[in-house]
């Protein structure tokens, strides 16, 4: 007979998420030198997100270790970002291109056309530039080291207690950054409060078995936060591209009213999300989750 308090047998096991976590970026550096380069780029991207995610999350609990391995994950999904920017910036040339988004005249299908041109050969020569040998032995080794370090953390006697006050300091932390004048906010601010949310986001599958319908709605929620808030930062990214010297210059006047319009309307898309997902205290968050747990628990 076991003793003491248990983790809920709906919960996931840390250790199949570490194990699932890095499979991903496995698959993904696989893939990297395949047809399709910028899928990879991203798969892996996503993974390392996880990853760091996760790390985060186990800090407390496992030490400096995770804390090191974090910040290498972050230098792997830097050195492979570059070649990520010229997509963010196609993604912002579509987002300001929708019709009937703005009231003023849409780009001309040429227009679109050239700066997609312009940015899908600045993509590709970017990932030539990047996909070299030693980029890719960097990551296999950066794997290889997450995999040696994770196989020795005794992640199953983590009592669950431990990650539900991780989680709720996570939740603390993005709520936190959470910008007092949406307005008026440096984008730098909602850059860190956007990589806020993606952490707390990824965090968020380890307890969404305990009440599936319930936590999906809120993960939907805060993916949704999550994606206003990633249009956005694409856009400050893609309004670099159009500063004096710059490759997309010569279209700053046309693009710039686009840029603005549309980075109004994601900005007041996520102050709105962002009140519904932190309305309650970190303290209240964590005894919501600690009492599905315990029911989860009673109910099997």
């Amino acid at each position: 007979m076991m003793h003491g308090p248990q983790p809920p047998p709906a919960v996931h096991p840390l250790r199949q998420i570490a194990d699932d976590t890095l499979a991903m970026a496995r698959a993904a550096q696989d893939k990297l030198t395949g047809e399709n380069p910028s899928t990879a780029i991203h798969e892996l991207r996503v993974a390392l997100k996880r990853w760091r995610a996760l790390l985060r999350l186990l800090e407390d609990s496992i030490g400096d270790e995770t804390v090191t391995l974090r910040h290498e994950a972050r230098l792997l999904a830097r050195e492979f970002g570059h070649s990520r920017d010229a997509q963010t910036a196609l993604d912002a040339l579509a987002d300001i291109a929708k019709p009937g988004q703005a009231e003023m005249p849409p780009l001309s299908n040429r227009t679109r056309a050239t700066l997609t041109q312009r940015l899908e050969n600045a993509r590709r020569a970017a990932e030539a530039e990047r996909l070299h040998a030693q980029a890719l032995q960097h990551l296999r080794e950066g794997l290889d080291r997450a995999s040696a370090c994770a196989m020795t953390w005794r992640l199953e006697q983590i009592p669950f207690d431990e990650v539900v006050g991780a989680l709720a300091r996570s939740y603390r932390r993005a709520r936190r950054r959470l910008p007092r004048d949406w307005n008026g906010a440096d984008p730098e601010d909602i850059h860190d409060f956007r990589k806020a949310v993606v952490a707390f986001r990824y965090q968020l599958d380890l307890i969404a078995p305990l009440w599936p319908k319930v936590w999906n709605s809120f993960i939907g929620e805060v993916q949704k936060l999550r994606t206003q808030l990633g249009r956005s930062n694409d856009l400050v990214a893609f309004s670099l591209l159009i500063q004096p010297n710059q490759p997309l210059a010569r279209w700053r006047s046309r693009l710039t009213p686009h840029i603005e319009t549309r980075q109004q309307f994601h900005r007041g898309r996520a102050q709105a999300l962002a009140a519904r997902v932190f309305a309650e205290t970190p303290r209240s968050f964590r005894n919501r989750v600690r009492a599905m747990a315990k029911a989860a628990a009673n109910s099997e």
